[in-house]
């Protein structure tokens, strides 16, 4: 294989990473806080100011495509023919995220009113990386050649950043009864977080805004037992930098806990992730997101009850067109008057 030929070849293969790169919802990423509601969604919240502050941590070794397999493409190498590449990749993320909470005095259908306010903050480090079976015989030449194209393609998709998130604010009315809660409202994320169409990792969704109706929903028993669950459904304008626009998708988080006393619970949590609409504008082919997660919880709520804290993991699964991984989230919650 002569040299032109080298070249012919990591051009070729740099040019794969179009396809490495078209993942769901703006390279999958989805504006929401996976897994940080807790045991909270079946607490009553009374009039006042509420701050809550999440350390979250995740860890994704796989990729996955549309099928749920480890994703694959292929290119043509010039006297080699068309090749299989495999592609892999690692996602690790540090999140820190704030909240404040309002519930109000004012009362409108016999729900009280109240609003939040979310601003995270990440650092992602994303690498990838590219390999192939070439035939038997292959000279040594043309293997460092593939091997060098792949490490360069696989480079150009790696990368690490640190900076704001898409904030989310919401407002919503709460109906509370003795045993039973229920929520309804809207959340909005502003385009604000740390977002550049030409960086390989951004904090940030991107230039553009999208609307969520909201509902928690929850139950408690004079047992212990307690089960809560916050959904909201995802509407997207158009990113004004990259001409896509994402797709709906539903993002559910769910909670099953038991009272140990007053001060302890421990329970499971998970999440739903699950995209319902193709996005628009990107690449071509199915490109909707999926995800499951679950994993234990345990709570620790102050005598006073003014302050909690809680710990939970969980495990993805039945993961499409996203990273999977675990996430790993430490609160602390407290009522600020």
């Amino acid at each position: 294989m002569s040299s032109h030929r080298f070249r012919a070849c990591a051009v070729s293969v740099v040019g794969l990473m179009t396809a490495v790169s078209a993942m769901a919802t703006e390279n999958s990423q989805v504006r929401g806080l996976l897994g940080a509601p807790s045991y909270e969604l079946a607490n009553p919240q009374f009039p006042g100011w509420y701050g809550q502050f999440w350390l979250q941590h995740y860890e994704a070794t796989k990729l996955r495509d549309d099928r749920g397999d480890e994703p694959m493409t292929s290119f043509t190498a010039p006297g080699l023919g068309t090749l299989p590449v495999k592609v892999k990749g690692t996602v690790r993320a540090e999140v820190i995220a704030p909240r404040l909470t309002y519930v109000s005095e004012q009362v409108i259908f016999d729900g009280r009113l109240g609003f939040s306010a979310a601003l995270p903050i990440v650092k992602q480090t994303t690498h990838v990386s590219l390999s192939t079976d070439l035939p038997a015989g292959t000279p040594a030449a043309a293997v460092a050649a593939v091997n060098s194209a792949l490490a360069q393609a696989g480079g150009a998709r790696s990368g690490s950043h640190t900076g704001l998130a898409d904030p989310e604010f919401a407002t919503y009315l709460d109906w509370q009864q003795d045993e039973s809660r229920f929520v309804a409202g809207v959340a909005v994320n502003a385009p604000l977080g740390s977002y550049d169409k030409n960086r390989v990792v951004n904090t940030g969704s991107g230039k553009y805004w999208t609307f969520k109706p909201l509902i928690v929903a929850s139950r408690a028993w004079e047992n212990g037992f307690s089960l809560g669950m916050r959904a909201t459904y995802s509407f997207n304008t158009r990113n004004d930098d990259t001409g896509v626009k994402s797709g709906q998708y539903l993002h559910a988080d769910w909670a099953g806990t038991y009272r140990a006393n007053d001060q302890w619970q421990f329970g499971l949590q998970g999440y739903v992730l699950k995209q319902f609409t193709a996005d628009r504008g990107g690449v071509a082919g199915p490109n909707k997101v999926q995800a499951l997660s679950v994993g234990p919880v345990i709570a620790y709520l102050a005598e006073s009850g003014n302050w909690g804290v809680d710990f939970k993991t969980m495990q993805e699964f039945a993961v499409k067109n996203r990273p999977e991984g675990v996430v790993t989230w430490l609160r602390l919650n407290v009522r600020l008057d």
